[in-house]
């Protein structure tokens, strides 16, 4: 009878990229969604505006088990994806990747990514950006 196979440590150890949790037919809570927001390297003002709940009570422990409707998840997604977008093009590193995200980016009209990825127009921007980025360091 075969062994079943046991996870290396190295598996274990292995960083994950930002996921917006799988329970968007019922909404996120608040909190998980801030949790995600700060992993992305959102600002609290982003945060608030996607969300429609308040950044500074959540640092103060209050308001987090609300759920967010499924309608604010989508701008969460576009988000996200165009940060998991950016952790690939920079090898797996998040920081890199949040890093980028958060800078001021002259293609984009002096504007961050982050920022930019909130409309659908905007996110396409970004992607476009991001296939340019990936062609010319041979992605």
């Amino acid at each position: 009878m075969p062994k079943a196979k046991v996870p290396s440590k190295k598996a274990a150890k292995a960083p994950t990229a930002a996921v917006v949790p799988s329970r968007f037919v019922d909404g996120v809570s608040v909190r998980e969604l801030f949790r995600l927001g700060r992993q992305m390297g959102m600002p609290p003002e982003q945060f608030e505006r996607l969300s429609g709940a308040s950044a500074s009570k959540l640092r103060r422990g209050r308001g987090g088990e609300e759920a967010v409707p499924v309608e604010k998840l989508e701008d969460f997604r576009r988000v996200e994806t165009i940060f998991l977008r950016a952790v690939a093009l920079c090898g797996g590193n998040e920081a890199a990747a949040v890093q980028w995200v958060s800078a001021y980016a002259p293609a984009l009209n002096g504007r961050k990514p982050i920022e930019v990825a909130e409309t659908v127009a905007g996110a396409k921007s970004v992607e476009k950006l991001l296939a340019q980025l990936a062609g010319a360091v041979g992605q």
